[in-house]
């Protein structure tokens, strides 16, 4: 049974397998794909795209120009596609662009980007736990994790595999490297480069090693990101010297880090 608002435009009953609880409500000019089930008071306004195989869970609510992707699963009270918080402005001008394999848990808030030629953007494979918020214009990469209740502001990046622990938040513009590490309750403020961990107020106490062992990296790597880690910060060096002594690394994972820290806008973490 389906209750659907307005029952003459109403098109996805004709897609094979689809499961919608009849208290949910769906707009006639939404799009759902095959295999997609629908909980019980769920909101899926017009503009929405849901892909095949997704899992919208009771009370969640998708809005505006949201396009979420395959074997996604949507948890209870989640807002995907609300309008971003801005002062002076509530009208919902963007997007969002979620792809494929995400777990987006209970109550995660996901606003819309500022501009129609931009997107609030996440990879594949991502875990967002409960009441974490991505605000407008963010891009996270794939395989990312966000703890429950951190807060990512506006145009934060967070590139593949970074894991960012409970209740951390992160200032608008900030970069976080990939494989990253964020622990609990930590406020950043700067970005973060590839492969470090950062503790507290926006500072630096080492290496994700963990993440680097589980991403399969061998000794030898990680020994040069160590080289790296502490040309940066335990030999007393400026950044432009320890960036010039970085150079003669040779490893591309050390690339890596000099060229996220050449393109920095805000300043690394201390």
């Amino acid at each position: 049974h389906v209750f659907i608002l307005p029952l003459n435009t109403f098109k996805i009953n004709y897609i094979i397998g689809i499961m919608i609880h009849e208290t949910a409500v769906i707009d006639g000019k939404a799009v759902l794909g095959e295999n997609v089930s629908v909980g019980a008071y769920a909101v899926i306004e017009a503009g929405v795209r849901v892909g095949s195989g997704t899992t919208v869970s009771a009370g969640a609510h998708l809005k505006g120009a949201t396009t979420v992707g395959e074997n996604c699963f949507i948890g209870i009270g989640a807002i995907i596609g609300e309008a971003p918080q801005m002062f002076g402005s509530t009208e919902n001008v963007g997007r969002v662009v979620i792809g494929n394999n995400n777990i987006i848990r209970e109550y995660v808030t996901i606003h819309t980007s500022t501009a129609p030629q931009r997107a609030t953007t996440l990879g594949d494979n991502n875990f967002l736990m409960g009441f974490a918020h991505i605000a407008h214009d963010c891009r996270l990469g794939s395989n990312v994790v966000i703890c429950n209740g951190a807060l990512l502001a506006g145009y934060v990046q967070a590139a593949d595999r970074a894991f960012i622990s409970g209740n951390v938040v992160v200032h608008q513009f900030v970069r976080i490297g990939r494989l990253a590490m964020v622990g609990g309750l930590s406020r950043v403020n700067q970005d973060i480069p590839p492969f470090m961990m950062v503790v507290g107020d926006s500072r630096v106490w080492g290496l994700n090693i963990v993440g680097l062992r589980r991403a399969g990296m061998s000794s030898k790597e990680r020994n040069h990101i160590k080289k790296a880690h502490d040309l940066l910060y335990r030999k007393n060096l400026s950044q432009k010297h320890a960036l010039v002594e970085m150079e003669k690394i040779d490893s591309p994972l050390v690339k890596e880090i000099t060229v996220f820290i050449l393109s920095s806008q805000r300043g690394m973490c201390g």
